[in-house]
């Protein structure tokens, strides 16, 4: 059974490599793809990790569902747990949000993102993980660098 603890270690850990510059989709930062698409979504993605699927299930946020119920299942290995024990595992990306101020001494590039990662136990307990980033849409960085991006 997973521990409030382990959960929140897990939930945690996802997070943190989620939003990390080293998540990346066909050699792009994973959160610009993802901002690409969902300009076309209401500036909003799903990932549901037990299923491995997204919401809407664009072509990158789909691979990316699928690469992160992997991780998801190897997090829970590495403390004993397997997905079963798990009711929901959800990542929820949030784009397009009002200007917020820069934190100085940090370089930020982009616009405002709230992602929100959630793991819900069979016995109902609950690790949710908040973080707002920034960053700009994949086609606005290879614009400026290599022409017309085509995802």
């Amino acid at each position: 059974m997973l521990s409030k603890y382990k959960l929140n270690h897990i939930a945690a850990g996802l997070l943190d490599k989620f939003v990390g510059r080293d998540n990346d989709y066909q050699r792009h930062w994973a959160l610009g793809v993802m901002y690409f698409e969902a300009r076309a979504a209401d500036n909003r993605i799903d990932l549901d990790l037990l299923a491995a699927c997204a919401n809407p299930p664009f072509p990158a946020s789909t691979s990316l569902a699928r690469t992160w119920a992997h991780h998801l299942r190897q997090a829970l290995g590495r403390h004993g747990a397997a997905p079963d024990e798990l009711d929901a595992a959800t990542i929820s990306v949030e784009f397009g949000l009002p200007p917020v101020p820069k934190r100085p001494g940090y370089i930020e590039y982009g616009d405002p993102f709230l992602c929100s990662l959630r793991l819900v136990a069979k016995d109902g307990r609950v690790a949710e993980r908040r973080r707002m980033e920034h960053c700009a849409p994949a086609d606005e960085f290879w614009n400026s660098w290599f022409g017309p991006y085509t995802g």
